[in-house]
């Protein structure tokens, strides 16, 4: 009698499954990729901006709230801060095109900046503006961020990665991701390590609407595999999407900590 209910339920599940099809992907990076970049920011903010975000915030470590725009985004109805829809054959952003009403991720970093700082703005509303950003400016280094609307930024793509089929959004939010950095603090650590002094002073005479750009440019020149093969990708774009994810990952978090030093320092 218990294995019939046990088949039965497991039936039941399956066919679910069946009509519902597959989870929905995420249009972010994947949480571990917001972890890193949270972490790398992290290590580079100021002492006293350490300090004041631990004691003002009661964040002990910016990974920490890495992820949580992407809890609130469907109940709050902001799922389009996360992104920039760019139409096809053109490279640059035109605000009354691209974001006429401002909800996208190009509009939204520099107004939560100024939430962030504003003497009339309540601690709440300062606090999530800090965990906004924390979020967004990793969103806005994901060259699939900058993408085109009528493939929803390549979710509807479909390809074969280790025999598996996913999806090109999906591709660069996570499964690109080494293997090492299933230890994110350690390889945030090592990755920091890596930067030049020349790197960080070029990474930072940038502003928001330069990084969606930077992303743009990426989306359109690697983003796609070369000769629309999705069944098997070569090993180039499969390593080219690595060199640029880790490089990514690392000018958000250098470009974050450093807009949040400049913004919440002495």
């Amino acid at each position: 009698m218990n294995l019939n209910k046990l088949s039965i339920n497991k039936l039941i599940g399956i066919f679910i499954f069946a009509l519902l099809g597959p989870l929905p992907t995420a249009e972010a990076w994947g949480p571990l990729g917001h972890r890193i970049a949270g972490y790398i920011a992290q290590e580079r903010l100021d002492p006293d901006v350490r300090q004041l975000i631990q004691d003002e915030y009661k964040i002990s470590n910016l990974a920490d709230v890495a992820n949580w725009a992407d809890r609130v985004k469907k109940k709050r109805n902001q799922k389009p801060w996360h992104y920039t829809n760019i139409p096809r054959g053109q490279s640059n952003y035109l605000k009354r095109r691209d974001c006429p009403d401002g909800n996208c991720v190009t509009e939204v970093i520099p107004k939560f900046i100024r939430e962030m700082t504003g003497p009339e703005v309540s601690k709440r509303k300062r606090k999530e503006a800090l965990m906004y950003l924390v979020h967004f400016v990793a969103d806005a280094h994901q060259p699939f961020h900058l993408g085109y609307e009528d493939d929803k930024g390549g979710n509807e793509i479909k390809v074969r990665y280790k025999r598996k089929w996913t999806n090109l959004h999906a591709l660069w939010d996570s499964k690109l991701i080494p293997r090492s950095a299933k230890r994110p603090l350690r390889y945030a650590q090592k990755l920091n390590r890596k930067i030049t002094r020349a790197e960080e002073r070029d990474w930072l005479k940038t502003t928001p609407l330069d990084w969606c750009l930077e992303s743009r440019s990426l989306f359109l020149k690697f983003g796609y595999p070369e000769g629309g093969n999705r069944r098997k990708l070569s090993r180039r774009y499969i390593r080219k999407g690595q060199e640029i994810i880790e490089e990514r990952l690392v000018q958000a978090g250098v470009r974050l900590a450093d807009v949040l030093n400049r913004s919440l320092g002495n």
